[in-house]
């Protein structure tokens, strides 16, 4: 499922589909390059992060409709949530203070750290 092209390693997914309740994707056979950077854009409820979660091998795509499975390329993805589940129930300062104690308050870290944010 991987060819060379001119920018290296193309890697090649096939046709596939995914239903997860009343939701459904149909994606098209398709490539992107290793040195790519892809942007996927577009309204809520699509299917970008299906589909991602498809290359990822984290979600398996339907079966072919003879009932085969669909071979997918093995790649490896970086996902990061869409939604972030903070671990600690406090402010800013507070976890400043617990993972730093009074090293956050010195005029190196505010001059390093805080005035670039």
């Amino acid at each position: 499922m991987n060819a060379k092209s001119t920018y290296g390693t193309s890697i090649e997914y096939p046709a596939m589909s995914k239903t997860l309740g009343a939701f459904k994707v149909e994606i098209e056979d398709g490539s992107f390059g290793q040195s790519e950077i892809t942007v996927l854009l577009g309204e809520n409820g699509t299917g970008k992060s299906t589909f991602i979660h498809l290359l990822a091998g984290l979600l398996k795509p339907d079966l072919n409709p003879d009932g085969t499975e669909i071979e997918m390329p093995t790649i490896g993805i970086s996902i990061k949530p869409q939604k972030i589940a903070p671990k600690f129930e406090g402010t800013v300062e507070g976890i400043l203070n617990a993972k730093l104690k009074g090293a956050w308050q010195s005029s190196v870290f505010k001059t390093e750290v805080f005035n670039p944010l």
